[in-house]
């Protein structure tokens, strides 16, 4: 004690500002525990167990490395149905590093719940469950916990990939390693843009093919993991295996299927189509499934005056471009089926409409204004009824027609979704 009055009395600055920090710790923990936030329930028949891996992808080199020589890391975060032991507790949200990206999202990641057990053994033995691939964009695959765990209650095998320096602020490893984000990752595509329409074609182009790349070179590493002797051994049907994808994520999700014969349906949430699959197409199950867009119905002036895009020539270029592409995979898939979900913004497709986010996070601006929970529900069911129907055979008539059960959900072609104001 009386050492720490010779210091404080030394150093009161230092001592004054441990204390506030302790009592912001103190404050924090105890908020986590007496007002946690929950992410929704599974409804599925199965408990949901979670694991991650890294790997090294010895065919590519790393794209976005500031010094050459070096192969492509990636790191996946696998959700799957489980048979967890009697009195195991579900993993913490936010594992390791990835806790430090909830500081960039303005939330407290302690607070919030989630239902996955780490390393639980997989269910059913001898049983092999359809598998679906995940790709992100900007958001670590973490931030999509709440749809996956859901799909996992229902059977599937969810993995999702990890885009290294993608993430925003870094992405994780498993073994702990961090990598900051880069911008090239994303094809500038964070902010309105000072570049021509065509240049930021190119640039998206390849992101996308990058991250299609990343999912092919996952199906890879879930194939040797399916044949080796850990905890998915055997238990993944790669015969039946899916992809999807958020925003650019969604693009490569349709990218991948379109070239790896291994993938026999595909689901686009919310994603512009900036490769060539937007011109050839798929001819493959697809679901597409859209936010509100106002800037794609209302007249470019508008948007201009809103600051989504920095003119009107470039506005029309990206709304025909982006409608067309949407339209073009919708005609050409076999079959193709086009959703759009009133009152959802892009970052809807996230969990972030049930996080704690403060005022002030960038995600907050994108949400929308649908439920959080109520957005998962309709996403769940949407993309649950159209891997159900293809992956598995089973009935999907939500897939078929209106439901008054959904009436946020608009059945109708892209073109028709995304009609230009008069005038624009």
């Amino acid at each position: 004690m009386k050492a720490f009055t010779r210091f404080h009395e030394r150093h009161p600055v230092v001592t004054a500002m441990a204390g506030a920090a302790a009592l912001t710790w103190l404050f924090q923990r105890l908020r986590a525990q007496l007002f946690p936030v929950i992410l929704p329930e599974p409804t599925g028949p199965y408990d949901v167990g979670r694991a991650a891996f890294d790997w090294v992808d010895p065919q590519r080199e790393e794209p976005y490395a500031r010094r050459g020589n070096r192969l492509r890391e990636l790191s996946a975060w696998l959700w799957y149905p489980a048979e967890p032991e009697r009195g195991a507790k579900p993993g913490s949200y936010l594992p390791a590093g990835w806790r430090l990206t909830s500081l960039f999202w303005r939330f407290q990641a302690s607070r919030v719940r989630a239902h996955a057990i780490p390393g639980a053994p997989v269910a059913r033995p001898r049983q092999r469950h359809p598998v679906l691939v995940f790709s992100p964009a900007g958001f670590p695959p973490l931030y999509y916990s709440s749809l996956f765990e859901e799909l996992a209650s229902h059977g599937y095998i969810v993995a999702a990939v990890s885009h290294t320096y993608e993430a925003l602020p870094l992405s994780a490893f498993a073994d702990g390693r961090l990598r900051l984000f880069r911008p090239a990752s994303v094809g500038g595509a964070l902010k309105a843009s000072h570049a021509s329409h065509d240049e930021d074609v190119h640039a998206r182009a390849e992101v996308v093919r990058v991250k299609a790349e990343d999912l092919r070179s996952l199906i890879n590493e879930l194939e040797r993991l399916d044949a080796g002797s850990g905890l998915l051994a055997g238990r993944m049907d790669l015969e039946r295996l899916g992809a999807f994808g958020h925003s650019m994520g969604g693009n490569a999700a349709v990218e991948l299927c379109a070239r790896d014969e291994r993938c026999r349906a595909a689901a686009n949430l919310d994603g512009g189509v900036w490769s060539t699959v937007g011109q050839e197409g798929l001819p493959k199950p697809l679901l597409e499934l859209f936010a509100e867009h106002p800037e794609y119905v209302q007249s470019c002036a508008r948007s201009v005056d809103q600051k989504v895009f920095t003119s009107v020539e470039y506005c029309e270029a990206n709304r025909e471009f982006a409608v067309d592409g949407w339209q073009r995979l919708y005609a050409r898939a076999l079959p193709g089926y086009s959703v759009q979900i009133l009152g959802a913004g892009h970052a809807s497709f996230t969990d972030c409409g049930l996080l704690p986010l403060k005022r002030g996070s960038f995600a907050k601006q994108a949400l929308g204004t649908i439920e959080g929970r109520r957005m998962w529900r309709v996403l769940s069911d949407y993309l649950r009824a159209f891997f159900d129907r293809h992956l598995q055979g089973a009935p999907a008539p939500l897939l078929d027609g209106v439901s008054p059960f959904y009436p946020e959900a608009v059945l109708a072609p892209p073109a028709s979704l995304f009609p230009p104001s008069p005038g624009s």
